[in-house]
């Protein structure tokens, strides 16, 4: 039972997984982030090789050896990823309170429990040697001969090309979290604009405890004299509630093999339509000027084409040896998911049973005086028990919310990646405009416009990105479809989210570019030159 909330989705009586999904989502996104960090410092460290070049070749002459090296490099990195622990901590404590009222959950960290510090630790390790790795073996195979006499060539592989495959790599992931979120929320759109089936305004509902499962007719009196209410009826469960299916339905015609076909049940009483609003498009609701209805029911529209019915009022069908005649049909209406059919609906006839009373407020009215005027009336009857009012369109409104968090959070992992490998981008350019100090010196001075040295300075990065957008595009458009097919009721994929997250990114790469190039370009060539 403990484990229901996050593995509560079944087929054929086996978990197949449920909300546990989205949690791996989101480690899965956090990691991700975290690898792109990672892929800067390498991208960085290695940036710099050069100016580190003459420290290893130093101290490979006075004997210190690769392993030792390495163990330095690493321990390097390892220490600033414990120094940005410190600082993640203080972050996590200041922002929780918000990202808890977002998710409706109290999420904290015990620090007094040695689990947690032990997931805290594996990740400084993780990512210390993830980040440092790399770099430590670059480094520390230079030659030290060649380092002092500053010969470092590297191979073409280990130098420029893989610090472009980590570049690319994660804009990739950037771009795939962008196109993701801009799906989601189409999703969320069209999910919330499809229509519920019946009018949700000025529809309110409330358990029926107590007095009121015995007191029903007289409240239903009380409240229709009040001007309170313009129709009301109980019912055995809430308009949206999460399914009473049943099998064993016979109808004429039938297969034995469609016998296992699931329905489901709800049994109420007087003006179920007229209260609720749902279109019924053959037939009559139950009325008080039938006697017979006790042994009538209403169908939806999906029972009618299991049923095969050409004209189903008047029709009967059996349910466990008795038989009930149809006298309504009514459009299928989202009582459960949103996201996808709901089983086909029985509506029965039963005074005794209990559970539920619906209401359609008078609108003639404010809200507040008919709350007000219900309220007086139920704890007149019903002293025992609090007054609970849930309105319709806030019970449908939490449907979608599960989705909703999705693509909030799925807009801040988006923002967070593009930033952090902006920040990348930025410092990868600094160093490189650094390196090119003298020369765009020179270029200027032999007369290179403004333009033209922005433009030597940014071509390259930008082609990386060009590719990133490239590769992201139709790995993204494969992954989001695939997601799609998890709904029964899905929008498609838009032509325009693709280039507008394609153009998204490589404009904010482009601003983080040519805002350092643009400040090299436009030094004077005096201060690069006057030494030399």
């Amino acid at each position: 039972m403990a484990r229901l909330h996050l593995y509560g989705k079944f087929e054929d009586g086996k978990s197949i997984g449920g909300a546990i999904e989205q949690i791996y989502l989101f480690v899965g996104l956090a990691f991700g982030i975290l690898l792109i960090a990672c892929i800067n410092f390498m991208n960085m460290a290695t940036a710099k090789s050069e100016k580190r070049a003459k420290e290893v070749g130093i101290k490979k002459t006075i004997g210190a050896n690769r392993s030792s090296l390495i163990v330095q490099f690493l321990t390097e990195s390892m220490m600033l990823t414990f120094i940005a622990v410190i600082f993640s901590i203080t972050i996590l404590e200041i922002f929780l309170p918000t990202f808890n009222n977002l998710l409706n959950r109290k999420l904290n960290i015990s620090y007094f429990n040695s689990t947690s510090w032990m997931g805290i630790l594996g990740i400084v390790l993780t990512t210390g040697l993830i980040a440092g790795s790399y770099p430590a073996f670059y480094l520390s195979s230079f030659n030290p001969i060649q380092t002092l006499k500053r010969k470092i060539k590297s191979k073409s592989f280990f130098s420029v090309s893989l610090r472009q495959v980590l570049v690319v790599g994660q804009f990739c992931f950037a771009i795939i979290l962008i196109i993701s979120t801009l799906v989601i929320y189409k999703q969320i759109q069209y999910i919330k604009n499809r229509p519920v089936g019946f009018d949700m305004n000025a529809l309110a509902e409330m358990p029926q405890d107590g007095e009121l499962k015995t007191k029903y007719e007289l409240l239903r009196t009380e409240l229709l004299k009040s001007g309170a209410v313009t129709s009301m009826f109980q019912s055995s469960v809430s308009l949206s509630h999460h399914g009473r299916n049943f099998a064993g339905i016979e109808w004429e015609g039938m297969l034995k093999a469609t016998n296992n076909q699931m329905f489901n049940q709800v049994i109420t009483t007087y003006d179920f339509i007229k209260t609720n609003g749902i279109k019924l498009t053959k037939g009559r609701d139950f009325s008080e000027n039938f006697a017979s209805d006790t042994s009538a029911v209403m169908v939806s529209a999906s029972a009618v084409k299991i049923f095969d019915y050409k004209n189903p009022v008047g029709k009967t069908i059996t349910i466990f040896g008795d038989k009930f005649n149809i006298i309504g049909v009514f459009d299928d209406y989202v009582w459960d998911s949103p996201y996808k059919s709901n089983n086909p609906m029985v509506v029965f006839f039963d005074k005794k049973q209990t559970g539920n009373i619906t209401m359609r407020l008078n609108e003639d009215n404010s809200l507040q005086s008919n709350v007000e005027t219900i309220s007086r009336i139920t704890k007149a009857l019903n002293p025992a028990y609090p007054l609970e009012i849930n309105f319709l369109n806030n019970v449908y409104a939490e449907k979608y919310n599960a989705e909703k968090t999705l693509g909030i959070l799925s807009n801040l992992f988006g923002g967070l990646a593009i930033f952090v490998s902006c920040l990348g981008l930025f410092g990868l350019v600094a160093y490189s405009a650094e390196q090119r100090t003298k020369e765009f010196g020179v270029r200027k001075v032999l007369g290179a416009s403004l333009l033209h040295l922005m433009q030597l300075l940014s071509f390259s990065f930008v082609k990386m990105i060009v590719v990133a957008i490239v590769i992201a595009i139709p790995l993204s458009y494969y992954l989001m479809n695939k997601w799609l097919m998890k709904f029964e009721f899905h929008t498609e994929i838009s032509w325009w989210i693709m280039p507008i997250a394609g153009f998204g990114t490589l404009l904010m790469a482009l601003i983080t570019v040519s805002f350092q190039a643009y400040k090299t370009a436009h030094a004077n060539p005096v201060d690069a030159l006057k030494y030399e």
